[in-house]
């Protein structure tokens, strides 16, 4: 059983861990030499597509699950991250982060619980979190669409304490505990659960949150567009004759005199106040303006879904600020609708506009005029283009990749900031139409089509991680262009398949590569690199995410290994993709048998003479072995082809980079080699000044032995101490060498330069490690990372002959055998002969 990630981790990998003591096993067989011969070839013919030996092998039934997956067919056991508490709309300020809209119930239930108790507090109700958690999982799975939180975990909270029925005391403890919970739900909250339409509500509650704050925003900005026109009316009638009235004459005079007439005072007034009057065209500008902004309603519809008729959804009649529209080109309507909401927004964007200008001073008539005259929704900012209701277009996939396929694109084309949401079914080829063979021909990929339209954003996400899906949401409604999400559910069609929860089914799809997670935002860059977001992919850097399993063999053992989840695992979820499966008895062992993902990773004429095969487990708890058709392992290969293809968009084992890198390490190599050979070059002349000069220094020492002798008449090889040598009466003193001191230090000078040991030439050593690993005590580094000889008393000769072979620096010289007795040695010194010259 998992439990849902906190929302700054980020999950290694899309299946849950499997339960420790489930432990499948492999069924015990008598292997037969002759029978896995006569099996290997029906089991060859069935992958070719034979239908004579589709029917000599056993069907796979019904209870048969992907080996990673066994320990999941208990949906009931499963605890993931639905139901989804959905924050209110925020007035105040705007969401900046997915945590601020929804988080796992499970999540707000620890968070709200830690807010009012402490750790030894409502224990009860801590430790029936779960069950409770459980309890509005069943509920809200009965209700489509989102449901009110208080009202729904009110009536949880009812059952969970009939379900304990505890004694009084206790009761009330809870009944407190349950009462600080329910006070802790912000008004206005919401549960989703996971439904057939859980992407939909995600982009409804998205868009709710966005244009909340931001039409609060706009009406205090036409507030402010109010008062300021206003204002100016007010100066301007300031300025005229009727702005000063008998009556007002008379008030300001203060008297009460029956003898004065005000009207006569007014009449011979000097009205003039010495400023410029407003023009016509200018009061009127400005009249028409306040007219329309004092008269603006927004409109009380938030979101338009168009859609061709496929859309059951009671809750979205339910709400008044959604509206559904029926149409059999989504597409084409969706640029008509919104079109016409814009020319709705039209005059009172153009009015604020005017407004701010005329409040400035700077509406300037001959400039100015001829834009607003042609002020349509292309000329709209960014901040505008967010307040108009969103239209949404429900495509089908089948109908998008068939006959809507052109106004789909005209669509993206089209720069239009509208919603494209595309459900689509993972094992499914839009292309081959709803009753299609889905492996007759390479998946049409409806992302990688979007991708094409330059400068649509373009996502791939699933309602099994939300996170993941509300990010791509709100990119999108922030990007003001056409957006195109495709999302899969991981809904399956009733059938007689083992049912599994559709959560596990949709991260399923994310785990076997065919669904993969994707974001373009053209906004972000002209590159590549920039523009695509990568993140939310199971190992992402290899073809198939590997997972740990282990399983019983024939003799009881438990073995451990690896598995990979390919698309084939996750087509045996399929019904329909079922025939493409067999069962490979038991005891069938043979070198043609090989994992799919082995088989996969050779070259197609290498991997024509295998048969591939998945791992599966029955509703025993056996595990068998499955071979797959060959139409099935072609769509394998069509996957995994288009997966590699977004690796290399998003810089993850990218080709270009790969020979980019290839030719750098050429160039080093090539430079290292002659800094190797100039190194080695110097050496050896080096090596030859030096013997040159201790030849030298043998003959001046032989020299200045024998003038000693001539000298001193001493015995050979030793100077006399009683009679002076030359060198004595030159002034240099001498000190007397024994005979067996010169001996040795001659047989020392002729064994410093034997090559009867081994040596390394370390200067020249290029720090390439491949000598290292041979034997890590005999081959040591320096201080500057180059070799040196270790213990030797723990080294072979023939450990040594091969570092040399390895060197690239031709550095290591073997010398001869430390041991007369290691076998071999003949072999060994002629392959170390020419590394001792």
């Amino acid at each position: 059983m998992t439990t849902s990630q906190p929302a700054s981790e980020k999950p290694s990998t899309q299946l849950p861990s499997s339960k420790p003591e489930h432990i499948p096993s492999l069924p015990t067989a008598v292997k037969d030499a002759k029978a896995t011969r006569e099996l290997m070839f029906v089991l060859r013919h069935f992958h070719l597509g034979d239908p004579a030996a589709r029917d000599q092998l056993e069907s796979v039934g019904d209870d048969y699950l992907p080996a990673l997956l066994d320990a999941f067919r208990d949906a009931s056991r499963l605890r993931y991250e639905y139901p989804l508490f959905l924050f209110p709309p925020n007035t105040t300020e705007e969401y900046q982060t997915v945590e601020e809209l929804a988080c796992p119930l499970a999540q707000w239930f620890e968070e709200a619980v830690t807010s009012f108790a402490g750790e030894t507090e409502a224990r009860v109700l801590k430790d029936h979190l779960h069950w409770l958690e459980q309890h509005i999982r069943e509920l809200s799975q009965q209700r489509e669409g989102p449901v009110d939180a208080e009202a729904t975990l009110a009536e949880s909270c009812r059952a969970l304490q009939n379900h304990l029925d505890l004694a009084d005391q206790d009761q009330a403890r809870l009944e407190n505990d349950v009462d600080l919970l329910l006070k802790a739900i912000p008004e206005g909250a919401q549960l989703l659960s996971y439904g057939r339409y859980p992407a939909l509500h995600l982009l409804i509650h998205a868009v709710r949150s966005q244009i909340s704050l931001r039409r609060r925003g706009f009406q205090e900005r036409i507030n402010r567009c109010i008062r300021g026109l206003r204002e100016l009316l007010e100066v301007e009638w300031s300025k005229s004759d009727e702005s000063i009235e008998p009556k007002m004459a008379r008030n300001s005079v203060g008297l009460g005199s029956e003898r004065f007439d005000p009207a006569s005072l007014s009449a011979v007034m000097d009205h003039s106040r010495g400023t410029q009057i407003m023009s016509a065209e200018r009061r009127g500008r400005i009249e028409q303006a306040l007219e329309i902004l004092e008269t603006w309603e927004p409109d009380p519809i938030l979101v338009r879904f168009l859609h061709i008729g496929t859309l059951t959804d009671p809750w979205v009649q339910d709400v008044d600020f959604c509206q559904e529209i029926t149409d059999s080109d989504p597409c084409a309507r969706t640029m008509d609708i919104f079109d016409r909401e814009a020319e709705r927004l039209t005059p009172i964007f153009g009015a604020v506009r005017i407004a701010q200008l005329e409040i400035e001073g700077i509406y300037d008539a001959a400039i100015h005029n001829p834009w607003f005259s042609n002020f349509n929704w292309e000329a709209f900012s960014q901040e505008e283009l967010r307040l108009v209701p969103s239209v949404i277009a429900l495509g089908s996939a089948d109908q998008v990749a068939g006959d809507g396929l052109r106004t789909f694109s005209r669509l993206l084309s089209s720069g239009r900031p509208v919603q494209i949401l595309i459900r689509v079914l993972a094992h499914d080829n839009p292309g081959a139409g709803l009753d299609g063979d889905p492996f007759q021909s390479f998946r049409t990929e409806l992302g990688y089509l979007g991708i094409s339209h330059r400068q649509a954003a373009v996502d791939q996400s699933s309602a099994a991680r939300h996170q993941h899906m509300l990010q791509c949401f709100l990119s999108a409604l922030d990007a003001t262009r056409t957006s195109l999400h495709i999302i899969n559910t991981g809904q399956r069609p009733p059938g007689k398949l083992l049912p599994l929860n559709a959560w596990l089914v949709a991260g399923a799809a994310i785990e076997s590569r065919a669904h993969p997670f994707f974001r373009i935002n053209p906004e972000a860059g002209d590159s590549a690199a920039a523009r695509m977001d990568f993140h939310g992919n199971p190992q992402s850097d290899i073809d198939w995410p590997v997972h740990p399993f282990r399983y019983l063999d024939d003799n009881g053992n438990r073995v451990g290994t690896e598995l990979a989840f390919t698309f084939a695992d996750y087509a045996l979820l399929i019904e329909r993709l079922r025939d493409h499966f067999r069962l490979i008895p038991a005891g069938c062992d043979s070198d043609g048998l090989i994992s799919v993902q082995d088989y996969l990773a050779m070259k197609p004429e290498a991997a024509y003479q295998r048969v591939p095969f998945v791992w599966a487990i029955d509703g025993n708890a056996i595990l068998h072995r499955l071979v797959i058709s060959r139409e099935l392992a072609m769509a394998c290969r069509d996957r995994l082809n288009y997966w590699h293809l977004l690796q290399e968009m998003a810089g993850v084992r990218n080709r270009y980079v790969d020979i980019a890198v290839e030719k750098t390490r050429a160039e080093e190599r090539r430079l290292a080699a002659e800094e190797r050979e100039h190194l080695q070059s110097e050496h050896a002349e080096e090596i030859k000044r030096v013997r040159s000069e201790a030849a030298g220094e043998a003959m001046q020492r032989l020299t200045d032995v024998l003038l000693g002798l001539d000298s001193g008449g001493g015995a050979p090889g030793i100077f006399s101490q009683s009679t002076p040598s030359a060198m004595e009466k030159a002034g240099i003193s001498v000190e007397p060498v024994p005979e067996e001191a010169a001996i040795s230090e001659a047989a020392a000078e002729e064994e410093e330069f034997s090559f009867d040991e081994p040596w390394i030439d370390t200067p020249l050593c290029t720090s390439c490690n491949d000598c290292l690993p041979i034997n890590p005590l005999l081959f040591i580094y320096n201080e500057e990372k180059q070799a040196l000889l270790g213990d030797l008393s723990v080294a072979t000769y023939a450990q040594l002959v091969q570092a040399a072979e390895l060197c690239p620096a031709k550095c290591i010289h073997p010398g001869k055998p430390l041991d007369p007795d290691e076998p071999g040695l003949d072999e060994l010194i002629d392959r170390a002969a020419p590394f001792n010259q």
